[in-house]
């Protein structure tokens, strides 16, 4: 079976992110949910298992040398 994968990370200033309407923000994140509720694990159960089911987020400080806060499920 073949499958359509898709990796995207996003690098969005706070400000930036905080300035997107809070309806849009909620529709992307739910956009999210509804796709990952489709992911499926490729080799699921096999030595060769693939993690293909992630979705998540987390606010970076890494262009001020500080450590990230925990990443959050999607």
């Amino acid at each position: 079976m073949a499958l359509w994968r898709c990796n995207i990370q996003l690098a969005i200033p706070t400000d930036v992110y905080n300035a997107i309407p809070l309806a849009k923000r909620i529709a992307a994140r739910d956009a999210i949910r509804d796709l990952k509720a489709l992911a499926v694990k490729i080799n699921d159960g096999a030595a060769n298992e693939e993690m293909t089911v992630n979705a998540r987020w987390h606010i970076c400080h890494h262009d001020t040398g500080e450590l990230c806060e925990p990443e959050q499920e999607i």
